[in-house]
C-alpha cells in the first residue's frame, strides 16, 4: 500500500489496485454451463456468482460444525442401526441353518432297521414269564410278613399316654379348681368383713353436726415409767388459755382483749354491735338440736349392698 506522504494522488491509486484484484479473482470463478450455454441463475454476472459460491462455501461449514458437535443426523443413525441388525441376523441365521443341517446328517446317517435275529438267539420267553412270576410270589409273601409285624408291632406298642396317668392329670386339675374355689370364697368372706367393720365404725362414731372438735383416738405406744415428784414439778409450766382454734395466747390477744374489755369500747356504737352479735352466737338454737325432716335410714343402702341385696330390692330412703 502507498503511503500518503510518499506521492499525491495515493487514495486513487490504492481504490484502482483494489478493484483490479477483485476483478482478477472473480475470473478465476468458473462459471457453470447448462446444454452449452451458461446457466440462467448466472447471468447477474461475476458478483452474483461470487455470493452464491460463498453462500454455498457457508453451508457447507455450517452442516461440518453442526456435524461435528452434534454427531450423525436421525436417518444416519437408523441406516447404522439397521446395518448392524442385518449383520448379526444374516450370523444368526447361518449358525441355525448349519446347526439344523447338522442334526438331519446325524439322523440320516443311523441305522432305520434291525437286523434279522436267528430263532437260536431268540430269548425263551415262557422261561423269563415263570421267573418274573416267581419272583412276585416271594415279594408278595415278604410282604406279608411285613405287614403282620407292623400290625403286631401297633397292637402292643406303649400308648403316649396312660389312662390311670389321664385320670390323674384331671383329678389333679379338679383339686386345684376347688382349692382356687376355696380361697376366692376367703378372699371375698374376708372383704365382705373388712367393708361391714368399716361400716360399723363409721355408724358408730358421731357426726360433724353433733361434735365439730371430735378427732378418733389415736393409737399411742406404752406410757413409759412416771418420773420422780420432784421431777415432774421442776418440768412443769403454767396452763396458758388458749384461743382462735386452740392456739396459745400471744402478747398481741392480751392487748385486743383488753382493748376490747376497756369501757370507751363498750359504750361505742361499734362494741354495742359487737356485744349483740356475740349475744346471738351464744344464744342460738344448737344445730344437732334443730328439727329436720326426716330422711329414712341413711345407712340402708350401703347395709343393704353389704348383704348382697341388689339395689333395685332397696326402698327409696328419700
Amino acid at each position: 500500500m502507498i503511503s500518503q506522504t510518499s506521492r499525491p494522488f495515493a487514495e486513487e491509486e490504492n481504490y484502482v489496485a483494489t478493484s483490479i484484484v477483485a476483478q482478477q479473482s472473480l475470473d478465476k470463478i468458473e462459471m457453470p454451463v447448462h446444454d452449452g450455454h451458461q446457466n440462467p441463475a448466472w447471468k447477474g454476472g461475476a458478483h452474483t456468482h461470487f455470493k452464491n459460491s460463498l453462500k454455498a462455501e457457508l453451508h457447507k461449514r455450517v452442516e461440518s460444525t453442526v456435524r461435528t458437535r452434534s454427531g450423525p443426523s436421525w436417518d444416519e443413525r437408523i441406516d447404522k442401526a439397521k446395518k448392524e441388525f442385518k449383520t448379526k441376523s444374516a450370523a444368526v441365521e447361518g449358525e441355525m441353518k448349519k446347526n439344523l443341517t447338522e442334526a438331519i446328517d446325524r439322523g440320516r446317517s443311523r441305522a432305520t432297521s434291525a437286523p434279522i435275529r436267528s430263532a437260536s438267539e431268540t430269548p425263551n420267553q415262557l422261561a423269563m414269564l415263570q421267573q418274573r412270576k416267581k419272583k412276585m410270589a416271594e415279594m408278595e409273601l415278604e410282604y406279608r410278613e411285613s405287614l403282620g409285624n407292623l400290625r403286631d408291632k401297633m397292637e402292643k406298642r406303649e400308648p403316649l399316654f396312660r389312662l390311670s396317668e389321664v385320670n390323674q392329670a384331671f383329678r389333679m386339675q379338679d383339686e386345684r379348681m376347688r382349692q382356687r374355689r376355696r380361697e376366692l370364697a376367703q378372699d371375698e368372706h374376708d372383704r365382705w368383713e373388712h367393708l361391714r367393720k368399716v361400716e360399723e365404725n363409721a355408724a358408730s362414731r358421731p357426726l360433724l353436726i353433733e361434735d365439730s372438735a371430735y378427732r378418733a383416738p389415736k393409737k399411742t405406744p406404752a406410757a413409759p415409767a412416771a418420773p420422780a415428784e420432784g421431777a415432774a414439778a421442776a418440768g412443769s409450766s403454767p396452763d396458758r388459755t388458749t384461743t382462735f382454734g386452740g392456739r396459745m395466747e400471744n402478747p398481741k390477744d392480751m392487748k385486743i382483749r383488753q382493748a376490747v374489755s376497756s369501757r370507751w369500747f363498750q359504750q361505742s356504737d361499734w362494741g354495742k354491735q359487737v356485744a349483740e352479735i356475740r349475744y346471738r352466737a351464744d344464744h342460738r338454737q344448737k344445730l344437732h338440736e334443730i328439727e329436720y325432716p326426716n330422711k329414712g335410714d341413711r345407712h340402708a343402702l350401703t347395709r343393704n349392698r353389704l348383704m348382697h341385696t341388689l339395689p333395685s330390692q332397696i326402698r327409696t330412703v328419700y
